[in-house]
């Protein structure tokens, strides 16, 4: 993508030469988060690129014409956000990663984000004009000033010292709490860290814990759970504090078992002294637990050359021979007509609309493609054209016909290394490579893991008393 001609002429200037710095300047570096830990941009995902930010300040007494101000990062001065508008005598505003990406992108840079080196590293703020770059205001870090969740901030605002605000450590010292968009003098609202539940996915027999990780250096006073099941009447009780203090710690409740099909919708409000922290509505489908259809084998990047040909079609593809093995691991056949197969990005694979029995015990084998060969049972290739796999890692999810989660894995760089992903034993919680179970065969589709069956004995006894 070509960038546009002013971001082009920019980067010319600042690559050639920066200026002394000047100090009468409207504009001053704030605080800076270069170590987020949680969600700092207000999109309920923790994201160490997306969640860092730069702030800055109006020190003087009118208004600041913000054209051709500009952050830069590093030694190699990138430019990584460029501002516009004006701001207030006073006015502070936070630059988060994500503004950082869409401005990248939308001028023709490399989305990098605002690329802070947990190492060390050093920010800039300039301004461009009659050809000359200026540097307004800098701060060089080194890595004993970053932490999860430890900002550095100028006390008092724009002129003082920086220093840490480290309260979010446990053995921080400042007892001060970051605080993007507002001075660094003032008392924010509670930050939560995570709001959690176990099981991630319930099903109609599990009670499920909800858990809420939040800190404040002026203490949190109570922290309530409003949740509705289908919509309808709900509570809002207090969660109980479980570990930590006020100050920093862990919150609970338990909410008892839903039927399966319902529909828990809930939210989190954080309260301290003088302020609060409501969150948007989450929510969560419960699974029925007779439902025992499990993802039990994905294989994300087949060994190189003959020995990859996993779906027997006498060539190895990268693309056509990964495959997601699913087996019911339950006592009843399994309807799974229209269920869907998704990885982190789009529905991967639509099974037929009707009639797609799953006997207890029995294999689905889903292939990125390719002409499946030699294999009995149910055996497909993705509807949508390929798997589409990350070797980096991924997510993989099962859902039924209505879109309720049935099961899901989640994989990191175990991805890429040339062998299954596996349930072992079959059916098991735990997942590991076919390698470190000791097994031969570094794949085994269609088939089980463990080279016998994939339902326990005891299970098989089961059955056979049902069809006596």
């Amino acid at each position: 993508m070509r960038c546009a001609l002013h971001f082009c002429m920019l980067t010319l200037l600042i690559a050639s030469i920066v200026t002394p710095q000047v100090s009468h300047a409207c504009l001053k570096l704030n605080e800076v988060m270069p170590g987020p830990g949680s969600d700092w941009d207000g999109d309920q995902e923790s994201n160490s690129k997306l969640d860092e930010w730069i702030e800055v300040i109006n020190g003087s007494g009118s208004s600041c014409d913000l054209s051709g101000f500009v952050l830069l990062s590093g030694d190699g001065r990138q430019p990584v956000y460029g501002f516009s508008g004006s701001i207030a005598p006073g006015g502070i505003i936070a630059v988060f990663g994500s503004d950082a990406i869409a401005w990248e992108s939308d001028n023709g840079y490399s989305s990098v984000g605002l690329s802070l080196n947990n190492g060390g590293d050093v920010v800039w703020l300039a301004t461009t004009g009659s050809g000359d770059t200026l540097v307004v205001d800098s701060l060089r870090y080194s890595s004993s000033d970053v932490g999860y969740d430890v900002s550095i901030s100028r006390q008092p605002d724009g002129t003082g010292a920086w220093v840490p605000a480290d309260h979010f450590q446990p053995m921080g010292g400042t007892d001060t709490d970051p605080t993007p968009g507002a001075s660094n003098l003032s008392d924010p609202p509670p930050h939560v860290f995570a709001v959690t539940r176990d099981p991630l996915y319930p099903t109609s027999t599990d009670s499920t814990r909800m858990i809420v990780d939040a800190g404040d250096a002026s203490g949190i006073t109570r922290v309530l759970l409003a949740y509705v099941i289908n919509l309808e009447d709900g509570e809002e009780p207090e969660m109980d504090l479980v570990s930590g203090s006020g100050d920093l710690g862990t919150w609970s409740y338990t909410i008892l078992p839903c039927a399966a099909g319902d529909t828990v919708c809930y939210k989190v409000s954080v309260f301290d002294p003088a302020a609060s922290n409501l969150l948007p509505w989450m929510g969560y489908r419960v699974r029925d637990a007779s439902v025992e259809v499990r993802i039990n084998e994905i294989l994300a990047d087949p060994p190189a050359d003959a020995a990859g040909d996993a779906n027997r079609d006498g060539e190895r593809d990268a693309a056509d021979d990964e495959f997601v093995e699913i087996v019911n691991c339950g006592l009843v056949p399994v309807d799974m007509s229209g269920w869907r197969l998704s990885d982190g990005t789009s529905v991967r694979h639509v099974f037929p609309d009707s009639g797609f029995i799953v006997a207890p015990g029995e294999f689905v084998t889903v292939f990125g493609g390719g002409t499946p060969l030699g294999f009995s049972g149910k055996v497909q290739t993705a509807s949508s054209g390929g798997l589409g796999l990350a070797n980096a890692g991924d997510v993989m999810s099962l859902s039924d016909a209505e879109g309720s989660l049935v099961d899901i894995h989640s994989y990191g760089s175990e991805g890429g290394d040339d062998q299954s992903m596996i349930r072992y034993p079959d059916c098991s919680e735990t997942w590991t490579g076919c390698s470190d179970a000791g097994l031969e065969a570094v794949f085994s589709p269609q088939a089980p893991n463990n080279g016998e069956s994939a339902v326990s004995n005891s299970t098989w006894g089961n059955i056979k008393t049902i069809f006596r």
